[in-house]
């Protein structure tokens, strides 16, 4: 992992100075960045979790992918069925569940 940070473009005396960056990255463990200004220091930490989260996001989105692909090639064969049973059942909770039934009337 590597992380840059810029600090053109702040004004102050800090600004001229430069920045010593320390960066951690390993897993289960966080990445800490430590930028010395003057005589405070700001730090930031970001915990494994973030790269987890991360992960299991890229995951789904190649599992809806997949699923999509899927469906798309059912139906191209004319082979995908709708249960309209089902399909309406999850129309109205939808609905139920946003507020959104009634407001027109």
């Amino acid at each position: 992992m590597s992380i840059q940070i810029h600090n053109d473009g702040i004004a102050g005396p800090a600004a001229s100075q430069s920045a010593p960056v320390e960066s951690v990255a390993q897993p289960g463990s966080s990445t800490r960045i430590s930028i010395a200004a003057n005589s405070d220091a700001d730090q930031v930490e970001i915990s494994s979790l973030f790269g987890n989260i991360a992960s299991s996001a890229s995951a789904l989105a190649d599992q809806q992918a997949a699923r999509v692909t899927q469906l798309a090639a059912l139906y191209a064969r004319g082979q995908y069925q709708v249960d309209s049973q089902q399909l309406s059942r999850a129309l109205i909770a939808e609905a139920i569940s946003s507020g959104s039934v009634g407001e027109g009337s």
